[in-house]
């Protein structure tokens, strides 16, 4: 799988467990961290919006706990 799929794939996941936690204001930041990081290829911002995202969601990372090492494991 190229890396663009897999940065692709990562993001939906991100993207459904992020939808799948309790709505509200943190739910809707991480949602907007998360649109930053999927536009960000082309703004060549990817690692600070992978390092935002990561950022955001440390507070109650339990949704997203299960993809910190493989957005980490995208930054250079």
């Amino acid at each position: 799988m190229s890396d663009s799929k897999k940065h692709e794939a990562l993001i939906a996941e991100l993207r459904a467990a992020i939808e799948a936690s309790p709505g509200g204001e943190r739910r809707e930041r991480l949602l907007a961290r998360l649109h930053q990081l999927e536009n960000a290829e082309t703004t060549g911002s990817f690692t600070d919006h992978i390092k935002a995202l990561i950022l955001e969601a440390e507070e109650e990372a339990f949704e997203l706990a299960p993809f910190m090492s493989r957005l980490s494991g995208l930054l250079p």
